[in-house]
Formats: structure tokens, sequence, C-alpha cells
């Protein structure tokens, strides 16, 4: 093994509060006709493309601009950064990967200069040997982003670890091995529905 490759929202960042009631001020704000969203809820029908996930929650781009949602949500996540942090045993398990030789890969669907700016305010961007990250703030596919990295890499000297299918989806398209950990942003039960290597927590995790 050479890579360990990172999912970052929900994997290594414990953010899924503060997305929770980023989405239900979003709710709130844009006067969508419905309940606030429950956290069992939001792990329910989180997916991405993040517009699809909007469009479970009730948004219909007929009468949103999906700019204009995304924009206020983000707005809202960034003033909510107080609040979130890195889950317990990242900080060990990067340190561990450092102390056998591998190189921690960190690829995430979050805009970069975004992605870069909060690894520097957690202190933990010099544990990352390359930052992947895209364009904006409207979190697309990361696939592409993936493809293009691994394209001269060893598969067999790779592994993933994210928090979602679309992280599976990620991993599968590279040809790597992929741990999901279920702390993260989809529940459990449809973790395991669709994959084998399931952990609840990331000091779960063996290299």
């Amino acid at each position: 093994m050479k890579y360990v490759i990172f999912d970052f929202n929900g994997t290594v960042l414990d953010d899924v509060d503060v997305c929770l009631k980023a989405e239900n001020y979003t709710i709130e704000h844009f006067g969508l006709k419905r309940e606030p969203l429950t956290m069992d809820e939001y792990l329910h029908i989180f997916t991405f493309p993040v517009k699809d996930y909007y469009e479970k929650v009730g948004f219909r781009w007929d009468e949103f601009s999906y700019e204009e949602v995304g924009r206020y949500w983000f707005d809202w996540y960034c003033a909510l950064k107080p609040e979130y942090r890195l889950h317990d045993g990242v900080i060990e398990l990067l340190e561990e990967n450092r102390r056998k030789g591998l190189k921690n890969i960190l690829l995430s669907a979050s805009s970069l200069v975004e992605l870069k700016k909060q690894l520097q305010e957690l202190d933990i961007a010099d544990y990352f040997d390359e930052v992947l990250g895209l364009g904006d703030i409207y979190a697309g596919s990361k696939e592409d982003i993936a493809l293009e990295w691994i394209k001269d890499k060893n598969r067999d000297e790779c592994i993933m670890l994210g928090d979602s299918l679309h992280d599976l989806d990620v991993a599968n398209a590279m040809g790597v091995r992929c741990i999901l950990v279920a702390n993260g942003h989809q529940a459990k039960d449809i973790l395991v529905k669709n994959w084998d290597n399931v952990v609840d927590d990331i000091r779960e995790v063996k290299i």
C-alpha cells in the first residue's frame, strides 16, 4: 500500500450537524412548504450530486435557482464553522500512515480554495501530500478528478476511505479498495446494504 485517499466532509471532518442546521435555515429562508429535516431523514436522503439531494428535500428548479440555494446554504455553512470538528481518530490515522511511509491524499467535492482554507484552519494541511478538490462551491462529482489523479498510479497500492455511496462509486471507478465509515453523511443501513466493508468509526480502519 502506498496511497490512502481520504474523503473530507463526513470522513475527516465531523460536520453533519452543521450541514443539517444550514439546510434547515435554507429551507426556512426559501419558504419551502415542509417540516425541518430531522437527522435521520437527512442521513437517508443525502446523495450526490448535491443537486439531486436538494430535489429530495423538495426544491424545484422552476421555482428556485440552484445557485442561489447553494450559495445561501454555503454562507450558513461558513458561518457555523466554529461548530464543526475533526472526527475522533483522524489525526492518529494520518500520523500512523506517515510512520508507515504511506502518502495521505485528500479528495473532496468541495471547492479547492475553500478546502485548503479549511485544512489550514483545522491545522491539518501538513498531514496531506496532495489535496484534490473542485473548482466551485456547488459540490458536483469528484470522479473526474480522481480518474485524472490515478492515471499514473498502481491501483493495487491505493485505498479510499469515505462515508457515502458516492465515495464507493469513485473508488470503483478508480479500481481501488474502499472502506466506508458509517458516522458521516449517509446512514449505516444504506452503506451496508451496498457494501461489505463498512466500519462504525475511523478508529476501526486498518490499512
